[in-house]
């Protein structure tokens, strides 16, 4: 009898908590589109491949903004149902490839839900960045 108190106890905490890990997302959104993305060709370089196939890319889109800024966008999709928590930061580049050191290069941490379709975005720091990459990590 007293084993089967000892076992009721962890089958509970599952049965409470398991079901917290999962937590899908549903959207809706306008299907006659009206706007026109300016869609950049991409090269991926992929270390990590579990965090790859977790974190689709699904579009990479720029825009000139006011000032010659730059606005970049990149939509992924979260491919699990799992939560999932990770770190990002962008780096910009100038006419002549050389990295333009801001103070927005550091890791950002992010929380996604599971199937969540999310967007990463930045603006230039000035408008001598005519290029840029985007990192992602995984956090332990």
């Amino acid at each position: 009898m007293k084993t089967m108190k000892l076992l009721l106890v962890p089958a509970l905490a599952l049965v409470i908590f398991i079901p917290a890990c999962y937590s899908p997302v549903n959207t809706v959104e306008n299907t006659d589109k009206t706007m026109e993305k300016d869609f950049v060709r991409n090269k991926r370089v992929v270390t990590d491949e579990t965090l790859s196939d977790r974190l689709q890319i699904v579009s990479v889109d720029k825009q000139e903004i006011t000032g010659g800024l730059m606005k970049v966008q990149v939509t992924f999709k979260n491919a699990r149902k799992s939560d999932y928590k990770f770190a990002y930061r962008f780096q910009w580049f100038n006419e002549s490839g050389m990295e333009v050191a801001t103070a927005s290069t550091t890791w950002i941490e992010k929380f996604v839900y599971g199937g969540e379709e999310f967007f990463l975005s930045a603006v230039s720091p000035n408008e001598r960045c005519k290029d840029f990459k985007l990192m992602t990590r995984a956090l332990d």
